[in-house]
């Protein structure tokens, strides 16, 4: 389990999905959340850098990434859900100031996720209460949703499932903004 998360959190940086020290990931086993240490970097993570909380209760949430708050409730909300990732990809975000969902033009992007949705009515947006509540409830019908401005949370059955989503919304993002900025040339 560690192993992967170490894998996918390199791969997520060197795609350009986070910064040096954004993102988050974790996983549900039973009533235990292994999330990301604040601060921690996806990029070159380590065993050291996993903290262990209970599913219910915040009380050992201290070392935990800020957005804990947020995956608990996306765990409490759907069950089905094993392994989340928060990513930050710019061309993402960059559309999430604009829209209120994004649309994947390419087939790739279209086949995966046919719509992503855009939560764009929090103000505050990171470790808010407003996004935990209600994200899980997009999260029920969407693999991946944008939090406007902030970045994506995807869901999946563990993290390589998880990866896709954010990685394939990356790239569609991508795509539509080369592809408006190709018709401007045109």
């Amino acid at each position: 389990m560690f192993n992967d998360i170490i894998k996918f959190g390199r791969e997520m940086m060197m795609q350009g999905l986070n910064n040096s020290h954004s993102g988050n990931v974790s996983c549900r086993r039973a009533n235990t959340i292994y999330i990301t240490r604040h601060g921690a970097r996806l990029g070159d993570l380590s065993f050291q850098d996993f903290v262990a909380v209970n599913l219910k209760d915040d009380k050992r949430d201290k070392d935990a990434s800020i957005e804990i708050k947020v995956h608990r409730a996306i765990y409490l909300a759907n069950p089905q859900v094993a392994a989340i990732v928060h990513a930050h990809p710019p061309a993402a975000i960059a559309l999430s100031l604009n829209f209120e969902k994004i649309i994947p033009v390419d087939m790739e992007g279209s086949y995966y996720l046919p719509e992503i949705p855009v939560l764009t009515e929090c103000k505050e947006v990171i470790s808010s209460e407003c996004v935990a509540e209600n994200l899980p409830k997009l999260l029920s019908k969407y693999k991946v949703v944008v939090v406007k401005g902030h970045g994506s949370f995807a869901v999946g059955k563990n993290f390589e499932e998880a990866y896709l989503y954010t990685s394939v919304l990356e790239s569609a993002s991508k795509i539509i903004i080369l592809n408006k900025t190709a018709k401007l040339g045109g």
